[in-house]
């Protein structure tokens, strides 16, 4: 999790927009950016009474890679907690993406994916066009130019390029709440105050967001809507955002650089998910800075003086 006292020094700025469809508004509170792998940073925001943390990415910075739950199984995956995809993949950081089904056993069963889902280049889930699917598409090339391409009822994607992709309900579009057209049937729940998992992408195409909002959990974090969600992604920034999915199922994991995975949310049901498909992103640690001159002479006469001071003293002679 998160320390406060590491965003001590940030400057919170609150930002006030309209609810899509409402008089209301939504009050962000963001933190100032962490660095925590190299192209990574992270945040913590508040919205009204809820939760969030958001990792930023920046495509163009070195070794940053993506990788999707594979295809396994009879169906189209085998469930995970994306703490086990983590430490499977070797990935830094991961979190939740389509909605599946069948919902939702603590086992490693089966999932049938919705929605579009890429993985290393190999098709896992083919797109869904209908209006109660996840047809808006989170698409990435293997030089890590990324897209998000917008429902569609016609036509067919083009995936030459494409080496992970994975799918939700487009919330964001052109740096517009597009969220009233998010499906009202289940699972999307547009206007519960849910668990929610979304992912938005910079008008220029370099910072992808990877935004987990806390939910059911009176006193710590309500949840939000999906308009909540879209005017969260338009203040980090974000020019176009899809809604995966969410629920108990909306989680946060990184790796704690000991071969370990941390959570960094609060999952609403009391402990991870297993969930039909993963995002994992793969970085470089932070390099460990230099010592300075200061540094390096101070160290090396406080030696001096504590191996002087444990010499044993020299024994007078006779005579």
């Amino acid at each position: 999790m998160f320390k406060s006292s590491r965003y001590c020094f940030a400057i919170c700025i609150i930002f006030g927009f309209g609810i899509a469809g409402s008089a209301n508004a939504t009050q962000i509170s963001l933190s100032g950016w962490n660095p925590e792998f190299v192209g990574i940073d992270g945040t913590q925001a508040t919205l009204s009474d809820s939760q969030a943390y958001i990792d930023r990415i920046d495509l163009a910075a070195p070794d940053i890679r993506f990788e999707v739950t594979p295809h396994s199984g009879p169906q189209d995956t085998i469930a995970q907690t994306n703490s086990q995809f983590l430490l499977s993949s070797g990935s830094q950081v991961a979190t939740n993406a389509n909605f599946f089904a069948p919902c939702c056993n603590a086992t490693p069963e089966p999932k049938s994916l919705i929605g579009l889902s890429v993985s290393d280049g190999t098709e896992v889930s083919p797109p869904a066009f209908g209006s109660d699917d996840a047809a808006a598409s989170l698409l990435i090339s293997a030089a890590n130019k990324a897209s998000i391409l917008p429902p569609s009822t016609t036509g067919t994607i083009d995936l030459s390029n494409v080496f992970n992709a994975v799918s939700g309900n487009l919330i964001v579009s052109d740096g517009v709440n597009v969220s009233s057209t998010t499906p009202t049937g289940a699972p999307h729940d547009p206007f519960g105050l849910d668990p929610r998992t979304d992912v938005g992408l910079s008008q220029d195409g370099r910072y992808l967001y990877l935004a987990t909002i806390d939910g059911r959990q009176p006193g710590y974090s309500a949840g939000v809507t999906t308009s909540d969600a879209a005017d969260l992604l338009l203040a980090l920034g974000a020019y176009q955002g899809v809604n995966l999915d969410g629920g108990g199922s909306t989680a946060l994991v990184k790796s704690d650089g000991k071969g370990g995975a941390e959570i960094i949310n609060r999952p609403s049901d009391g402990t991870e998910r297993y969930v039909g498909n993963n995002l994992g992103v793969f970085a470089d640690p932070l390099p460990v800075p230099e010592p300075s001159y200061f540094t390096v002479f101070t160290t090396a006469f406080v030696s001096l003086l504590a191996s002087a001071a444990l010499r044993p003293a020299a024994r007078p002679g006779r005579n």
